[in-house]
């Protein structure tokens, strides 16, 4: 469904539907402040830290692209609906916006937490697709096991084979 129709006129450019999607999202920032609500993009909850080795590499296929809420990293580029904040977005969201006209289109990178996703590369493919009222995207998805997100916490490695200094750890196993 394309909830910003009048931006999606093949008369109006690129540019001019990038500054009328900030438009609306800064308003919409400046009203959540007024009000007491946040419109920050969600983050890829701690539980789920993004070098544990508990999660798997699905591969690539289309996701629906509503099911993506979120970001790997905090970030402050784009809102809650993946609508640009900044103007310094606009020459690469213009050539993502160009990039899906011309079909060619890199693949998101995604992580997947039940039926939730968080965008790691993409952010800009992702507001375009929100846009255009895209039901899918294709993306490379790294998944994390639900069953165990709530009881997995992070402890130091013991491992000099480690690449980061962290691992991820279920209580009671060592």
């Amino acid at each position: 469904m394309n909830i910003y129709s009048y931006l999606t006129k093949a008369r109006i450019s690129p540019a001019d539907k990038f500054h009328a999607l900030k438009t609306i999202a800064r308003r919409e920032q400046i009203w959540a402040r007024l009000t007491g609500k946040n419109t920050s993009l969600a983050t890829l909850p701690k539980q789920a830290p993004h070098k544990c080795h508990r999660r798997e590499f699905i591969g690539m296929k289309d996701i629906p692209v509503e099911q993506i809420v979120g970001t790997l990293e905090s970030q402050s580029s784009f809102d809650h609906e993946f609508r640009p904040l900044k103007n310094s977005l606009q020459d690469k969201w213009v050539n993502a916006y160009r990039s899906l006209e011309n079909g060619r289109w890199a693949p998101v990178l995604v992580h997947r937490i039940g039926n939730k996703y968080y965008v790691e590369d993409g952010h800009h493919r992702v507001s375009v697709a929100r846009l255009l009222g895209k039901a899918s995207i294709q993306a490379k998805i790294w998944e994390y096991p639900v069953h165990n997100t709530r009881s997995m916490h992070c402890l130091p490695a013991h491992s000099a084979e480690r690449s980061s200094t962290k691992t991820c750890a279920i209580p009671g196993q060592n």
